[in-house]
C-alpha cells in the first residue's frame, strides 16, 4: 500500500509539473566583464546576452573600498558586480568565501518620483497571462565598524509597451513593500505574480530603492527570474493527487482496524 500511495502521489506531481511554469528570463549576474566596464557606466552586457541598465554609476569591484577615492563604492547611487561586499566597501558585510557574483548597490539618495532605477533588464517580449517572478535580496550594510544601516525598501516594477522601442515612461508597480532585513539575517527570497493584459507586448523588469536615506540603504540582488505562472490545471492535478493519497491512507486505516 505504501508503494501504491507513493506512486499515485508522484504521478500526480509529475503530471502537474508537465504543465508547470516555463522560465522566460533569468539573471544571476554572471558573465559580466566587471573589470572592463567603464567607470561611471550606466549599462553593461553579459556573455549570455543579458543587459543591465541603471541610473546608478558603475564602480569596478576591485577598486578602493574606502571613502575619498574616485572609484569607491562609497558614492551614493553606485553599482558593481562582485562576490563579497566588504571587498567593495570597508563598512559592508563580509561573505567570506562566496564565489557567486551578484549585483551590489549603494542606494541613491534622490527623492525623485519615481526614484532612480537601480536595475533594469533588457526588453522582454511576452504574451498576455499571469507571470511569476522571484529574486534574492540582501542588506549589505553594515559590519562591526559601522552602526546598523537602514532598510532598503525595494520596488519591483515593469515598463510595458506595444513595441520594443515604445516602452511606457511610467513604471507599473508589481510589489513596493519588500524591505531588506538587517544584514545579519542574510538573503531574503522574494516571490510573487503579476498579470499582463491583452494583447501582451514588451516589458522591462526593473528594481528601485524608495528609501533615500544616505546611511546604509545598500543592498545586493541576485537570481532574478521571470516565468509563466503554473496553469490552473497544474493545481487541480496536484489537489487530485493529494486527495487520492488521502483516500488511500483512510482506506488502509479502515482495513487495519
Amino acid at each position: 500500500m505504501k508503494l501504491v500511495l507513493a506512486t499515485a502521489l508522484a504521478g500526480s506531481l509529475l503530471m502537474a509539473g508537465g504543465a508547470n511554469a516555463a522560465v522566460i528570463f533569468t539573471e544571476d549576474f554572471g558573465g559580466y566583464d566587471t573589470l572592463n566596464i567603464a567607470h561611471g557606466a550606466h549599462s553593461a552586457s553579459s556573455t549570455s546576452g543579458n543587459t543591465i541598465d541603471s541610473d546608478y554609476s558603475y564602480r569596478v569591484p576591485n577598486g578602493q573600498n574606502h571613502g575619498g577615492q574616485a572609484d569607491s563604492m562609497y558614492d551614493e547611487g553606485a553599482w558593481t558586480i562582485a562576490t563579497n561586499p566588504i571587498a567593495t566597501h570597508d563598512l559592508w558585510i563580509d561573505l567570506g568565501n562566496n564565489q557567486d557574483p551578484f549585483l551590489i548597490l549603494n542606494g541613491a539618495t534622490s527623492n525623485a518620483n519615481p526614484p532612480p532605477t537601480a536595475y533594469e533588464s533588457q526588453v522582454l517580449a511576452i504574451g498576455p497571462g499571469t507571470y511569476s517572478y522571484s529574486y534574492d535580496i540582501l542588506n549589505v550594510c553594515c559590519n562591526f565598524h559601522h552602526d546598523p544601516g537602514v532598510q532598503s525598501v525595494l520596488q519591483l516594477w515593469y515598463f510595458k509597451g506595444p513595441a520594443a522601442n515604445a516602452i511606457s515612461p511610467i513604471p507599473i508597480d508589481i510589489n513596493s513593500t519588500i524591505a531588506t532585513q538587517p544584514a545579519a539575517n542574510g538573503w531574503t527570497h522574494v516571490t510573487g505574480n503579476f498579470t499582463i493584459n491583452q494583447p501582451g507586448g514588451f516589458i522591462r523588469l526593473g528594481l528601485s530603492d524608495t528609501n533615500a536615506a544616505a546611511d546604509g540603504n545598500d543592498f545586493g540582488v541576485d537570481n532574478l527570474k521571470l516565468a509563466t505562472a503554473p496553469e490552473p490545471a497544474s493545481w487541480a492535478l496536484m489537489i487530485m493527487g493529494f486527495g487520492a493519497a488521502g483516500a488511500m491512507m483512510r482506506r488502509r486505516a479502515r482495513v487495519l482496524a
